[in-house]
């Protein structure tokens, strides 16, 4: 009972949209073919309803012909009209409307199935909240203009025809329509949403006819001033008047293919409708809807619809809740009873549907319309940025004053517009840190430290992210250019841009990255680039960077290998790169006495090692602490893939090995001799026997390590800081 129920109501709101639909497209030059009109929409309610009710996964989904492209079609027809000489025999100027109308679905269909297949369904979500909202608020105000002409007659093309609005006798033609719509969203808004729609309907209907006949209008009289949607030809025993296949000879082709612009525009409307939907009933079920699915079957059934002689029909949000709300949350036979309901007034029911009121027709066309207006127009106001409501706003003007494909082309250039604007504001860089803040994964001696930690400033690093195109990669040349100005810091020295993040730049971005490279040269400091990849590096050095600035241009593997070089040249630049200040002359200002440090080398291994030579192995156990002397080695991190990753060198002075050794772990990385030299070994054995036999000797070199250990928890800490702030 419930199914039949919300079947009833459901079928009822379909079949009044749809004669609705009908007396929007064919109005004007196409009015007494307003029988078949009536005919091609109730018919794509069947053929169309009926599949998508059987093959969508959303159960209760209940379709019908779409609100949100109808008033796109009846603008297409309109326009399309247009073209012809006004002598044209009216089944000329039907047959081409039908041609336009049946192309647009099956073209539809097929772009809705392509989608669905090649799951690009998230495709549609790209497309800016702005831009949509500009689209549907203007086919809103297209659909207040389409049901102004169903009861006008008048084309309402020109500002001489919204003039003629204002005329006595047409003013009590149009004005009916307005008071119904009032009164159809006050149903909406109070009554029970599943019995509001065809109550108000039927209500106003009867109104109508109650004021009619107090006017002294009797029904004859209706019917031949054109207030009823009838007369229909009495040679018609039924609605079902189809479009017969030899008639296709007469369409003109050429002026449909002049509009294909048109049909890509309600092909795309007609994605994001069923987007949306789809989302809402997800909602409303606390279920997850597979969108590609329901794009796949929606255009199998437009498919169908149109080379039936159909138009477009897609699943109805309102109507699917209704059959949920009503009763039959998980049954498919609501939409069949609605394609049952709708296939019997198509053969039934030419002499009921005959006596509908245009201006209650035009009342719910014009509700329609202003709810689209109203939610995407005025709601969107307190919900959208300034610059994207300024872009729905845009849109509804050259709708209203232009026309909706010039309206489509204004989104589109908004779109973009919002985007560069919108993607300029995002900070490509990631952090900024000095040469203080962040240092190389070099282990230095306590002299090269403090230097470094003096000089550091010299050092600016940008850890780059993102898309880089013309406007992020102008304002990075602007930030560095704002460094240079600032005297007071350090003056610039080196500019160390890691792109280990960036996803792609395009030309413009190189060309900017150009002129940074010649900024470099000018102001006498070093620019290098990490982490690039292949393609941007040929891209950048290839044809950008002019001979005379690639002196000032350093490319590096990473980061951590730029920061170093730097470092490298800054330690030269006061001659301490090449001073090498071994580990027991560091250890000597920590011992009690001068002959202590020749107590501590007995209790050591003093190896010579060579480049390549491994001294630690990852994994094994870290049963040995290693002093470097005269000699530099590279920590490597073996990832399993078989590639090693360095994560740290040490140099002369310092020490590694020390955190596994005083907590018995194992190693956590291998350790590689870079340049050969002396290095010496303190075994667990070696340190016991210190400890035992010396320990204020042992406790010195203990107080040394906790020194070490705190320095590069010191350099830690301050890195995060940065970055974090």
């Amino acid at each position: 009972m419930a199914i039949l129920l919300a079947g009833a109501i459901a079928g009822v709101v379909t079949l009044i949209s749809s004669v609705s639909f009908a007396a929007l497209m064919f109005s004007g030059k196409l009015t007494p073919f307003i029988a078949q009109g009536i005919t091609v929409l109730v018919s794509t309610a069947v053929v169309a309803g009926s599949l998508i009710a059987l093959l969508s996964r959303c159960r209760p989904m209940v379709a019908m012909p779409d609100d949100d492209t109808a008033p796109v079609l009846a603008l297409m027809v309109t326009l399309v009209l247009a073209s012809f000489p006004e002598d044209t025999p009216g089944e000329v100027l039907f047959i081409t409307a039908f041609g336009a109308l049946a192309c647009t679905a099956i073209a539809t269909g097929i772009a809705l199935s392509v989608l669905g297949f090649f799951r690009l369904g998230s495709l549609v979500r790209y497309l800016p909240y702005s831009v949509m909202g500009g689209y549907f608020a203007g086919a809103g105000l297209l659909l207040i203009q389409g049901a102004m002409r169903v009861v006008s007659d008048l084309p309402l093309m020109s500002a001489t025809d919204f003039l003629m609005l204002l005329d006595w006798d047409i003013f009590w033609r149009w004005f009916p329509a307005v008071l119904a719509a009032i009164l159809i969203r006050w149903a909406i808004n109070n009554w029970y949403k599943s019995i509001a729609m065809p109550a108000i309907m039927f209500a106003l209907t009867g109104l109508f006819f109650v004021l009619a006949a107090l006017s002294g209008y009797g029904p004859a009289q209706l019917m031949a001033d054109s207030w009823l949607v009838g007369p229909f030809p009495e040679s018609s025993p039924s609605l079902w008047n189809p479009v017969l296949l030899d008639s296709a000879s007469e369409i003109q082709w050429g002026l449909v293919a002049q509009h294909f612009s048109s049909i890509g525009t309600i092909v795309m409307l007609s994605a994001v409708s069923l987007m949306l939907t789809a989302s809402g009933l997800a909602v409303v079920q606390r279920e997850s809807i597979d969108i590609n699915h329901e794009l796949t079957v929606a255009g199998f059934a437009n498919t169908v619809s149109g080379f039936s002689g159909g138009l477009i029909a897609l699943p109805s949000m309102t109507l699917t809740e209704l059959s949920m709300t009503v009763g039959a949350p998980k049954s498919r036979l609501v939409g069949l009873v609605v394609a049952a309901f709708c296939a019997f007034m198509l053969f039934y029911g030419m002499s009921l549907i005959a006596w509908f009121p245009k201006a209650v027709l035009a009342g719910l066309l014009m509700f329609l319309g202003w709810s689209l207006v109203e939610k995407w127009l005025i709601e969107a106001r307190s919900q959208l940025p300034r610059l994207e409501y300024l872009v729905v706003v845009a849109i509804v003007l050259v709708v209203a004053t232009v026309g909706f494909l010039e309206g489509v082309m204004v989104g589109l250039l908004g779109a973009i517009v919002l985007f560069v604007i919108n993607y300029s504001r995002i900070n490509v860089v990631r952090y900024a840190l000095t040469g203080v803040e962040r240092r190389s994964n070099v282990e230095r001696n306590s002299a090269e430290e403090l230097f470094l930690r003096e000089h550091g400033g010299k050092i600016l690093m940008l850890k780059l992210q993102g898309y880089l195109f013309f406007g992020t990669a102008a304002a990075l040349v602007t930030r560095i250019e704002e460094r240079l100005a600032d005297d007071s810091l350090p003056p610039l020295g080196y500019a160390a841009l890691d792109f280990a993040q960036v996803s792609e730049m395009d030309s413009s971005a190189a060309l900017s990255f150009m002129k940074l490279a010649q900024e470099a040269a000018k102001s006498n400091f070093f620019l290098l680039l990490t982490g690039l990849t292949p393609e941007m590096q040929e891209r950048l050095m290839g044809s950008w960077f002019e001979k005379e600035t690639t002196t000032y241009v350093q490319i590096m593997p990473d980061l951590d290998r730029g920061i170093e070089w730097c470092e490298e040249r800054i330690l030269r630049e006061q001659s301490l790169g090449d001073e090498e200040e071994g580990i027991l002359q560091q250890l000597a200002n920590f011992l009690p006495a001068p002959e202590d440090e020749h107590i501590l080398t007995q209790y050591m291994e003093l190896r010579v090692v060579e480049p390549g030579y491994e001294l630690a192995t990852q994994d094994e156990p870290s049963d040995e602490m290693f002093l470097l002397q005269s000699c530099t080695a590279s920590v490597y991190l073996n990832t399993g893939s078989g590639r090693k990753h360095r994560i740290r060198r040490a140099g002369s002075g310092t020490v590694f090995g020390e955190v596994g050794f005083y907590l018995g772990t194992p190693r956590t990385a291998s350790v590689i001799v870079d340049q050969g030299g002396e290095v010496y070994v303190l075994s667990q054995a070696g340190n016991a026997r210190l400890e035992q036999d010396h320990p204020h000797i042992a406790a010195a070199m203990h107080k040394f390590m906790i020194r070490v250990i705190t320095r590069r928890l010191q350099l830690t800490t301050t890195t995060l800081q940065a970055v974090l702030t």
